[in-house]
């Protein structure tokens, strides 16, 4: 026995099927992000383009920074309530009392490279030279690190702190002789001329944590939404793993890189969202007596017990759940 067509079901599916988007949208909470522009935040683009936040009931405000320094500031600054930074300016914001917390980490890597003319043959020819960098993050470790490992100290060098998007307007007009970064910048500044620049790799020198930074009042306050949103890169992470080169494509783009450098760079990346507590205080905490000894903090300043700045529970709570 055959049952009518009764067009009246339809319209009730269909009434249905849009008061429960309209539910969830109107449950959906707001969150603002603070992306830097670099290859090592590739979860966060990859949930941007899947929309990763959205399926955890997010509404995203995302915002981009020329470093995780800078979304550090965005973040203190009520600007953002979740970023990208990697473990050293995190170090100077607890030299500095300030209640940054990292909650998960997106890789581990060596991100840096010196970029410099071509009278600069080996990273010791630097020694007399005007080099770019910028203060308080991981590359201003790295350059001491750098200028130690050939023999040289701070004086040796005219050191220039800048913000990195200002790096190769600065090189290609001659006020710098090269500067410490990482991609896309490594590649904007050889082409303006692979005959004027080059790159100088000195490799073993520094890992960094790319890492997923919040405020001890978000975690505090809004746990919940800080969980859903590791859910979301959590997730990124899951896409990167299935198909890197996509991934590497789609955060080339979003970074206005070459595809092609993007996947070469992308292998010495090592994506896996984790939070390895104890090997990231040790370096934090190494990274803290570097900046008291180098007077790089004010002369009060205590090292903190970085056992709290590093946060695993909402990073527990996302993978559990």
């Amino acid at each position: 026995m055959s049952t009518s067509f009764r067009p009246g079901r339809l319209v009730a599916a269909a009434i249905a099927a849009v008061m429960s988007l309209a539910s969830a949208s109107s449950h959906a909470e707001d969150i603002t992000i603070g992306e830097g522009i670099a290859l090592g935040w590739g979860q966060f683009f990859v949930a941007d383009h899947d929309k990763s936040w959205q399926k955890q009931g997010l509404t995203p405000k995302v915002s981009t920074f020329a470093s995780g320094r800078l979304v550090l500031d965005a973040l203190v600054g009520g600007g953002v309530v979740i970023g990208t930074a990697a473990e050293t300016p995190v170090v100077f914001a607890a030299l500095n009392g300030l209640p940054v917390r990292i909650i998960g980490t997106l890789n581990r890597h060596e991100p840096f490279d010196l970029v410099a003319i071509k009278d600069i043959k080996t990273a010791k020819d630097v020694k007399g030279r005007r080099i770019g960098y910028s203060q308080g993050t991981n590359a201003h470790l790295y350059l001491s690190k750098l200028l130690k490992q050939k023999g040289l100290a701070w004086t040796d060098i005219t050191a220039v702190s800048l913000s990195p998007g200002d790096f190769i307007s600065s090189l290609a007009g001659g006020a710098i002789d090269g500067f410490i970064w990482t991609e896309p910048h490594l590649s904007q500044a050889i082409a303006q001329g692979t005959d004027k620049f080059h790159i100088i790799r000195s490799e073993g020198l520094y890992n960094t944590y790319s890492s997923i930074i919040t405020l001890q009042s978000t975690i505090d306050g809004k746990p919940d939404l800080l969980v859903k949103a590791l859910k979301a890169l959590i997730e990124a992470d899951d896409t990167i793993k299935k198909d890197p080169d996509a991934a590497a494509t789609l955060t080339a783009e979003r970074i206005k890189l070459d595809p092609a450098i993007a996947k070469s760079f992308w292998k010495r990346t090592n994506f896996k969202l984790a939070l390895d507590k104890p090997s990231l205080v040790s370096l934090m905490e190494e990274q803290a007596k570097w900046a008291v000894d180098n007077k790089l903090v004010r002369p009060d300043a205590k090292i903190p017990d970085f056992n709290t700045v590093v946060v695993t529970s909402l990073y527990d709570r996302a993978r559990s759940e």
